[in-house]
């Protein structure tokens, strides 16, 4: 099950209320990490078969321009009304009737009935003007995407983090178009199984990372099966990794 810490309380909590299926996330659709936090939550929710509704919630500054272009799904709508079960913010931007940090989950009848169930903030993004906006600003969407996945860092990741995420990126982009030239193979359970419960715990994609990096040169999983592997976990990373699939001489 998909577990994620509540900011002000600094406990784990399960994403899914006790007793549903469904699942419930708004996030501020200013800010990069919250989007990227907020699509994490809805695909790792999904692969434990949750109804996942993501919703944006106002922020104070302009929205991201495209999130497809980092593999972000567009959310269901704008923030409902009734009360969300996580809410994803950027530091210092926490919308009216979330918790500041330090409350209970349960501090007052008002919080507890307008407040989210778990609320997560991320680092910032990085700020107008400086040289790691223009990095973001200039990097291929999936090569930041990976660079903020697997920087453990708050700060905001630069120009040479985002291109050593760039190398990173081509290389599990080309062994998996070298796999799939191999005969095809059951995936891989306990690696796979160790990326999934990394992702379920509190989001850790810099460890599911590492995993998968392991997996992908491991020489006692089969090329066919690293292929079905990565394939699959790529469904929760989000960084196409099939997309040189056929193209590579």
């Amino acid at each position: 099950m998909l577990h994620l810490t509540d900011t002000p309380t600094g406990r784990p909590q399960p994403a899914a209320p006790p007793g549903t299926r469904r699942l419930r996330v708004a996030y501020c659709p200013a800010s990069l990490r919250a989007a990227l936090a907020a699509d994490l939550v809805r695909r790792a929710g999904e692969r434990h078969h949750l109804l996942v509704a993501v919703f944006r919630h106002a922020c104070d500054h302009p929205e991201l321009p495209d999130p497809l272009r980092f593999n972000i799904h567009p959310p269901n709508g704008d923030g409902p009304d009734a009360r969300v079960d996580v809410h994803i913010t950027p530091d210092g931007h926490q919308r009216s009737g979330d918790r500041p940090a330090g409350a209970s989950a349960g501090a007052s009848e008002e919080q507890a009935a307008d407040g989210p169930r778990i609320l997560r903030t991320v680092p910032a993004d990085a700020a107008a003007g400086t040289p790691e906006a223009e990095a973001w600003s200039a990097a291929d969407p999936l090569a930041l995407r990976l660079a903020l996945l697997a920087g453990p860092s708050d700060a905001p990741p630069g120009a040479d983090v985002i291109a050593e995420a760039a190398v990173r990126l081509a290389l599990l982009r080309a062994d998996v178009a070298r796999f799939a030239e191999s005969p095809s193979a059951a995936l891989a359970a306990a690696p796979v199984a160790e990326v999934h419960a990394a992702v379920d715990d509190d989001l850790d994609t810099a460890r599911a990372l590492a995993l998968t990096d392991a997996l992908r040169a491991d020489p006692d999983v089969p090329p066919g099966a690293r292929f079905e592997s990565l394939i699959h976990l790529d469904r929760t990373l989000g960084l196409d990794l099939a997309q040189d699939i056929g193209r590579l001489p």
